[in-house]
């Protein structure tokens, strides 16, 4: 009886009800309880359709998108993830969420002279029967001139939220367990032509259908992706595909846990 009550109190305090959290449990019916998302600006398209979001589940499982670049030639072919999961991890990141003001659609961010740079897009949901809420900030860390300096702290305070929470950050996540890396299994990708170069590793294009440029997100088949996932430990930034006489560059990404397809992303 003790153990039914506390778990009814913990249930209320992330505003779900006792079969809502029963519900969260489960991978079948988990949802975004936050999504971070870099959308827009001035660049090539595959760049934007190559950004990933950082996403809390409402289980407590976070996935974070590597955010270290090197100068290193040729680097990886694909951004790697790490992921931890704390159930109780959710209340208290959605809270400082509320806190700096990236949950609240109507809070005046202000403006900068700043041009053709990203939005950071934040999506939350409180509760399985709450609404999803989207807040978009322009500029956010490219806003040394906005003012009045009220609205300047507010965008840092919401700049140094976006870090503490991609960096796993013990003040959101108690446990002590180390991040394990997250590996993705089914794959959307875009092919622009391309040439190769001295590093270059060509492999043969292993689609059902010929590459060719779109300009639009392509989803693998089931087939396909079983036969990326063998490949992809073979490949490096340099790699290129050959498909019907040409050589085209991948530009690959994963699909998260709550997508469904190409319809699904956010850029």
């Amino acid at each position: 009886m003790r153990l039914v009550k506390v778990v009814a109190v913990i249930g209320l305090l992330l505003g779900l009800t006792t079969t809502g959290l029963a519900q969260a449990a489960t991978p079948s019916s988990r949802y975004v309880a936050l999504l971070i998302q870099s959308t827009g600006g001035y660049s090539p398209i595959d760049y934007v359709f190559s950004r990933t979001p950082t996403v809390l589940y409402s289980d407590g499982t976070l996935i974070v998108p590597s955010r270290i670049q090197t100068a290193q030639y040729p680097g990886q072919f694909v951004t790697s993830f790490m992921q931890k999961t704390e159930f109780s991890a959710v209340a208290r990141i959605l809270a400082a969420a509320n806190k700096v003001n990236v949950t609240d659609p109507k809070f005046d961010w202000g403006s900068t002279g700043i041009v053709d740079v990203p939005d950071t897009v934040f999506v939350s949901q409180a509760s399985p029967r709450a609404p999803q809420v989207k807040v978009s900030v322009y500029a956010l860390g490219f806003d040394s001139d906005v003012r009045p300096l009220e609205k300047l702290y507010a965008r840092r305070a919401a700049s140094k939220f976006v870090s503490k929470v991609e960096a796993f950050s013990p003040e959101f996540m108690w446990t002590k367990s180390r991040p394990t890396v997250w590996k993705p299994t089914k794959w959307l990708y875009m092919a622009v032509e391309s040439k190769t170069d001295e590093f270059t590793n060509t492999h043969k294009w292993f689609g059902s259908k010929p590459l060719q440029w779109t300009g639009t997100c392509q989803q693998m088949t089931s087939a396909e992706n079983v036969k990326f996932n063998a490949l992809l430990p073979k490949l490096n930034s340099a790699s290129r595909f050959s498909s019907d006489g040409k050589i085209w560059r991948l530009t690959v990404r994963p699909l998260f846990p709550h997508e469904t397809g190409c319809q699904s992303l956010i850029n």
